[in-house]
């Protein structure tokens, strides 16, 4: 009977004990990861079209990748690059910046490293040039 009255009891002081210290606590957390979240802004593709000729498109594919086209007018600096942000940093930190990739995996992970960079006006275009050419969207050489 003491053993399971004991039992009992370390079973729900130890429930307690992983429970938030405070509610300002976990709000506190959650704000901050939706700030975080909700820095970077994704765009469909003819949001990114429209909004894209305002600041810099920055195409972060590989040189394979881009042979096969790209969005007129693009920057392009491989992510994989080994001065990869190097080459970012000629880009103003206030200015709109426009990424893509393949698919939008690359291109949303390099806008948030762009975001901690300092970078104050980051959009990533969903599905990347796939989605792009899907909608019909031109490509060129």
């Amino acid at each position: 009977m003491k053993t399971t009255f004991f039992s009992g009891l370390l079973l729900l002081t130890g429930l307690y004990a992983c429970q938030p210290s405070s509610k300002t606590e976990n709000a506190s957390t959650e704000s901050t990861n939706q700030t975080a979240s909700a820095s970077v802004i994704t765009l469909t593709a003819q949001e990114f079209a429209a909004k894209s000729p305002a600041g810099t498109i920055l195409d972060v594919r590989t040189a394979g990748e881009v042979a096969q086209g790209k969005i007129e007018g693009a920057v392009v600096i491989d992510f994989y690059s080994p001065d990869f942000f190097d080459q970012v940093s000629q880009i103003s930190k206030d200015q709109e910046v426009y990424l893509y990739c393949a698919v939008g995996a690359r291109s949303e992970e390099a806008a948030r490293m762009l975001m901690q960079q300092g970078y104050t006006k980051v959009y990533h275009l969903q599905g990347g040039i796939q989605g792009w050419s899907q909608e019909g969207l031109p490509v060129v050489q």
